[in-house]
């Protein structure tokens, strides 16, 4: 069974089926959505090192905080529809930009 069927994969366990383009809290569906990639010079010395952190901010969240500062991100769901191929594209263009790490953020 596909855990996307009866998603559980985070601690709500909606139980929906993702798979079948439904929605649960998350307000995710079973495509990835990111809203940013870029080079993060703006954390720690030991995290972005010299080159910065090859950041990719994923959208939705299942948290809905009320004073979260990526709401357009997490709650709106802004941002755009990738393939996993073009996940593992990105990850290498940041590679190769030099970034220090890869980051993948949730808001």
């Amino acid at each position: 069974m596909n855990i996307l069927e009866e998603c559980k994969i985070c601690p709500h366990e909606c139980k929906v089926n993702r798979l079948n383009g439904n929605i649960g809290r998350c307000r995710s569906t079973d495509k990835i959505k990111i809203a940013l990639v870029s080079l993060h010079q703006y954390e720690e010395p030991c995290i972005s090192g010299k080159n910065g952190s090859g950041t990719i901010f994923f959208s939705n969240c299942n948290l809905s905080c009320m004073y979260c500062q990526n709401y357009e991100i997490s709650q709106e769901g802004k941002g755009f529809e990738i393939s996993i191929e073009e996940l593992a594209k990105i990850m290498l263009e940041q590679q190769n930009k030099g970034a220090h790490n890869i980051n993948l953020v949730t808001p």
